[in-house]
């Protein structure tokens, strides 16, 4: 249940946590970030595309990410509220997400060699140099192996 009364961020559970995938497999280390009272939304950015390969595959992208999100939203602990389809560019999807979404902590997907993703996303934010936050709200990169 969403809550204004929310656990301080040390809490073990209980929180709201934007899950965002730029993989298919999450394996268990974004699963272990989770737990059984915590509320969940999934966002699978609609990513990998150059311009013309989405002008002429956007539905079956779309579709796609959609499904993925569902998949990985079962497979994760939790209560999922959401789980749908987003952005490509990763940082909107976050930002869109959270407008909807009251997170208290963002985790991010990444393959091992996605620091570009990383980049892209913590680069116009405003936190102080070498904090992760978007909009104050903690962000956390899990790699995850054979993405």
């Amino acid at each position: 249940m969403l809550s204004a009364s929310n656990p301080p961020s040390g809490a073990p559970g209980g929180r709201n946590v934007l899950v965002v995938s730029t993989v298919e497999e999450l394996g268990s280390s974004v699963r272990a970030r989770l737990h059984e009272d915590d509320v969940v939304k999934v966002v699978v950015p609609v990513v990998g595309q150059g311009v013309l390969d989405w002008l002429a595959n956007d539905e079956r992208a779309f579709s796609h990410a959609v499904e993925v999100a569902d998949r990985l939203a079962e497979e994760l602990p939790g209560e999922t509220v959401d789980a749908g389809a987003g952005e490509s560019d990763v940082a909107l999807a976050i930002r869109d997400a959270l407008a909807t979404f009251p997170a208290d902590e963002i985790v991010v997907a990444v393959s091992r060699d996605s620091d570009d993703v990383r980049e892209a996303i913590t680069s116009g934010s405003e936190a102080p140099a070498g904090a992760r936050q978007i909009e104050g709200i903690p962000l956390r990169f899990v790699a995850v192996a054979g993405s």
